[in-house]
């Protein structure tokens, strides 16, 4: 019995050590300045070795799998000489009070996906006046279980800004998902228009957007922007890396819905790894306003947006399709 345990045992180790040293490959393979400790820790174990003092295999691959990972804990986030153009400028904020003003708040115009003229505005806003949140998922190529996520804050004198946390490409690189886990990007948390952020998926790559107003109040809705943008400013002064599974661009706003929905499971705390059930289990949770009687199917079909909406009247037309 004793023995077959220990069979057990070895077996179940081993099965837990492969993703841990697939990972360790592509920081190798990525990041080529770890490749150092672990051949110091492999030398280490062979003059072990060579002492007849025969380390255990398994514990010679965890400790290697162990510092690898504080390798990659070191290793800073990107610091390209130039990002490309989309993410080149990071919004700027000053806060007095009340008063929010936002500066390189991103407002494109595009011809197609790659030829966009790049235009920034300063705008100031009077935060006693904010009145609404939308959240925004943008599905593509048919992917349900995978999306964009965003969030629009409005105020009381009818504007809007969007906000987008997305991939902060380096010039020249092309994002893929197994690059994205080892320090290759940075996250960008983009403040901009709606005729920006969102006609981007509507009008040029025609993605399937909707967007559902949210039941917040105003304390809500400035403890959500707040978080935001302290999460804007710290992800820009720190230089944080995009990670597909942990720092994406979902984990950030998703952290902030505990305002929206406080009795919401902590599991769903883990929830980008899925996001394209985040506005099912907001309006699970009734987040999310609705008409009287309205069904799940009801609200998602009443908020979808749709191609092709007008850019001078951007923001009046979005509204008119899903104001409950």
């Amino acid at each position: 019995m004793k023995k077959a345990l220990l069979i057990t045992a070895g077996i179940t180790s081993a099965i837990l050590l492969v993703l841990p040293l697939l990972w360790s490959i592509g920081l190798w393979y990525y990041q080529p300045i770890s490749l150092i400790p672990a051949a110091l820790l492999l030398a280490g174990a062979g003059l072990w070795w060579r002492k007849r003092r025969r380390p255990s295999a398994h514990l010679v691959l965890w400790l290697l799998v162990l510092v690898n990972i504080i390798t990659y804990l070191c290793i800073p986030g990107p610091t390209p000489e130039r990002w490309q153009k989309p993410w080149a400028v990071a919004p700027e904020f000053e806060q007095q009070g009340d008063r929010l003003t936002i500066r390189n708040l991103r407002d494109f115009r595009y011809r197609t996906e790659a030829d966009s003229e790049a235009r920034y505005r300063t705008e100031t806003y009077d935060l006693s006046t904010l009145c609404g949140v939308d959240f925004a998922e943008c599905h593509w190529d048919g992917m349900q279980a995978v999306c964009h996520t965003m969030l629009s804050f409005h105020f009381a004198d009818g504007r809007r800004f969007a906000v987008s946390a997305e991939t902060r490409l380096p010039e020249g690189v092309e994002q893929g998902a197994i690059p994205g886990l080892y320090k290759q990007y940075g996250i960008l948390y983009l403040f901009g228009t709606e005729e920006d952020l969102f006609g981007l998926r509507t009008n040029i790559r025609h993605e399937d957007l909707s967007v559902y107003p949210l039941k917040i109040k105003q304390a809500g809705a400035r403890k959500l922007l707040q978080h935001y943008i302290d999460l804007a400013r710290y992800a820009e002064s720190t230089h944080t890396p995009y990670n597909t599974i942990s720092d994406n661009c979902s984990t950030g706003l998703v952290s902030g819905f505990r305002v929206l929905v406080p009795t919401m499971p902590r599991k769903y705390d883990f929830l980008p790894l899925h996001n394209g059930s985040i506005a099912g289990l907001l309006i699970h949770y009734g987040a999310v306003q609705c008409r009287p009687g309205e069904t799940e199917e009801e609200i998602r079909k009443r908020c979808y947006v749709g191609y092709d909406l007008p850019v001078d009247n951007y923001s009046a037309a979005l509204r008119s399709k899903i104001t409950p």
